[in-house]
């Protein structure tokens, strides 16, 4: 759906910037005031419809003739004697209403089969031992070469909406070798419907309606490793954070290019980041959920780069870039990398960019996440918008360590902006 940006006006004083994001001294920006439907009548005919003519005199009567003989009055035919009325037909005896019929029972298509676990509600955490289950499914089609012909447990998954679907395994004792698989659509689990598998963990954006997770036990020389194992299923939907101001359509966007880095092998971790730019710096825009239970660890104001900033008010990022030395942000899915210490910035977090041509010089551009105290609440509140980086996401310097604590080391960071050339690029998008 288009996306329309309300603009307010802002009236700022200048906005200190901080280091750069390659530790260049601080600049000042100087912050500019912002951008404010009738009736007709008949005409009377001058001649009489009929003319009579000159009067004539009467003409002579004529004379009388010798009246008629009075003819004889003929004599009244008796009448007919009424025909007897008919006695009127006995009504026919009404029909006795047929009995309705009992109405069948419906099938319930909530109805779990025997065997399966059925679950509805999210998130979901269960304890099973694949040891009592049965043999059913033995290859997979995400994993055709792997041996799965030990007994299995199988879970039908009921989703009100498309989604993300994340499962984990925990508590395998040693000796024990069970994997999931998530399956998609179907009567029944089929081991060809398979998207996604791991030894631990499973994800996939998967449409509304049933779909299946199977805890199977690996096989190997016919001996399965069978066993005990804890599963948690985790479900998010696009809407699921509306309430907290993340927007449907992006959240939509990041959670399917999470999934398609998923396939990729591009993260092994359900954190998930995601900014939102085409909202005002004045507002938080950076939201950090874990898709394995879908709750929200963070909610935060961040900044934008100064190149990426509207000239007429620099809450707003208008422009983004992938070329050094541009001072602008960058879009599409990264993944953070390890922390380091800044000259300038302190406790920092690095990022490596995975769509060519769009982020994939944010290393070498120095482009990282660290804290500043123009990117304060308070500085925010007062100045009516956060300050300006050299193209690094910055946020609140008592929220950094905590932060980095929680995505450092391989989550995926998704920032978003309805640019044209983004849209078209990226191969993240579908």
């Amino acid at each position: 759906m288009t996306r329309q940006f309300l603009r307010a006006a802002w009236f700022f004083s200048a906005v200190a910037i901080a280091g750069g994001c390659d530790d260049a001294e601080p600049q000042a920006v100087q912050s500019i005031v912002g951008r404010a439907s009738g009736s007709q009548t008949a005409t009377p005919n001058s001649e009489d419809p009929t003319d009579p003519g000159d009067a004539t005199d009467p003409a002579d009567p004529t004379d009388p003739t010798d009246p008629a003989d009075p003819i004889d009055p003929i004599d009244p035919i008796d009448p007919i004697d009424p025909i007897d009325p008919i006695d009127p037909i006995d009504p026919i005896d009404p029909i006795d209403p047929i009995d309705p019929i009992d109405p069948i029972d419906p099938i319930d298509p909530g109805a779990c089969p025997a065997g399966v676990v059925c679950v509805d509600a999210f998130p979901y955490f269960a304890e099973g031992d694949t040891t009592f289950g049965l043999s059913r499914l033995d290859r997979y089609s995400c994993a055709p070469q792997t041996d799965e012909s030990g007994p299995e447990d199988v879970y039908r998954v009921d989703l009100p909406t498309a989604g993300l679907l994340a499962a984990r395994l925990d508590g395998l004792p040693d000796g024990v070798d069970v994997d999931v698989h998530i399956l998609s659509g179907g009567t029944a689990p089929d081991a060809a419907r398979c998207v996604d598998r791991g030894h631990w963990d499973g994800a996939a954006w998967l449409p509304a309606g049933v779909s299946w997770i199977v805890v199977d036990s690996w096989t190997k020389n016919g001996v399965p490793y069978d066993g005990p194992y804890a599963l948690g299923l985790g479900f998010t939907a696009a809407a699921d954070l509306e309430s907290e101001g993340l927007d449907t359509e992006v959240f939509e966007h990041a959670l399917k290019a999470f999934a398609l880095g998923w396939q990729d092998r591009d993260t092994e971790r359900f954190e998930l980041t995601v900014i939102d730019f085409s909202l005002h710096s004045f507002h938080p825009r950076l939201w950090t959920v874990d898709l394995s239970d879908s709750s929200l660890l963070f909610k935060q104001r961040v900044s934008h780069g100064e190149g990426s900033a509207d000239s007429a008010d620099p809450g707003w990022a208008v422009d983004f870039s992938n070329v050094e030395g541009s001072h602008k942000s960058s879009l599409g899915l990264m993944r953070t990398a390890a922390r380091y210490i800044s000259n300038s910035n302190g406790l920092s977090l690095r990022l490596d960019g995975l769509e060519d041509g769009i982020n994939d010089a944010v290393r070498s551009r120095a482009i990282v996440m660290h804290g500043d105290s123009y990117a304060t609440d308070s500085f925010a509140n007062t100045r009516g918008h956060m300050g300006l980086s050299w193209g690094c996401q910055v946020i609140e310097p008592s929220k950094i360590e905590a932060f980095v604590d929680t995505v450092e080391g391989g989550s995926l960071v998704y920032s978003w902006y309805p640019d044209d050339d983004f849209l078209l690029m990226s191969t993240y998008i579908y």
